[in-house]
């Protein structure tokens, strides 16, 4: 996994970040990434989801945790 497929990197948040935070974060950069003409928008849009997807969740949440700490 590279440092762009880590869900916190992309989400912009740490670690220890509650769920709160991951879901404004995710709101925030979404809408930007909306608003960008650019042509890598769509896949960091795609990045965004796929982190949003992993971290909004608590299961999915611990298991990428866990997973990352025995790395």
């Amino acid at each position: 996994m590279t440092e762009a497929d880590d869900p916190y990197r992309v989400l912009q948040v740490h670690r220890e970040a509650c769920a709160q935070v991951i879901t404004a974060a995710f709101t925030v950069l979404r809408e930007m990434t909306l608003r960008d003409d650019s042509d890598d928008a769509h896949r960091h849009l795609i990045a965004l989801n796929r982190a949003h997807h992993v971290l909004g969740d608590p299961g999915r949440r611990a298991a990428y945790d866990q997973h990352k700490d025995t790395e």
